[in-house]
């Protein structure tokens, strides 16, 4: 069993493991779910067990999560970036870098940016592509030019996806991403065995039901591919 585990100022958290690792964690969360029911959690009185989604600092019904998560992300979709450096004290920046480098980017590689926003990944991907060894910052709009294998950036929320788009046509890359608005628990437009690597930064803990995702993420990437995670945990194991 093949994982990594990279702590990143002990704020962000760089997970990789392989597919097959990840879903036995989840399996392992399911088992231990059951547990809880058979210790009396509450039902909905057809014997089904109910347990409460995280939201923010609250336990919140698992059916509304996802609604809510949308209309945050509505309403700060034009400011999200700013919000990423107000949580982080500007250090999702540096974290970023250190996850491309992670990924070590290649021009044939299929990459797909899941919960992505506005991109913001995609951009450094794009530019460590056109400046491998170069600080990863992108410096001007006008070096986004190298040819390599498009980005597939997703998003469930389509006007986090508009802005990038902006950002695209404005850094001169719009040919270099392929946008789609998309669930990650539910990837219906990807086929299986399609990428290399499959990254979602600070977007997991927007996801209801985890196992549904790592399962999602296991069928699109090849065989071989990597699982790759940024987000602000602490991490047990």
């Amino acid at each position: 069993m093949n994982s990594r585990l990279i702590s990143l100022n002990r704020l962000a958290t760089n997970i990789r493991y392989s597919p097959q690792t990840l879903l036995a964690i989840c399996r392992r969360q399911s088992t231990s779910n059951s547990s809880k029911s058979d210790d009396g959690a509450d039902g909905d009185g057809d014997g089904n067990q109910s347990f409460g989604a995280n939201f923010g600092f609250k336990q919140i019904d698992p059916n509304e999560k996802q609604s809510k998560v949308n209309e945050v992300f509505t309403n700060v979709s034009q400011k999200y970036d700013l919000m990423n450096d107000a949580m982080s004290f500007g250090l999702h920046r540096l974290w970023k870098d250190r996850f491309i480098r992670e990924i070590a980017p290649t021009s044939r590689m299929k990459l797909i940016d899941v919960a992505s926003g506005t991109g913001d990944l995609a951009f450094r991907y794009i530019h460590y592509l056109n400046n491998v060894g170069a600080g990863s910052q992108i410096q001007s709009k006008n070096d986004l030019t190298q040819q390599f294998e498009p980005i597939t950036v997703c998003d469930i929320n389509e006007n986090m996806l508009n802005v990038g788009k902006k950002r695209a046509l404005d850094m001169n890359c719009q040919d270099k991403i392929v946008w789609k608005v998309a669930n990650a628990e539910e990837m219906k437009l990807e086929s299986d065995n399609t990428y290399d690597v499959y990254t979602i930064s600070f977007g997991i803990r927007n996801c209801t039901q985890l196992d549904r995702v790592v399962k999602e993420a296991h069928r699109i990437l090849k065989p071989g591919g990597r699982f790759m995670c940024l987000e602000f945990s602490q991490v047990n194991n």
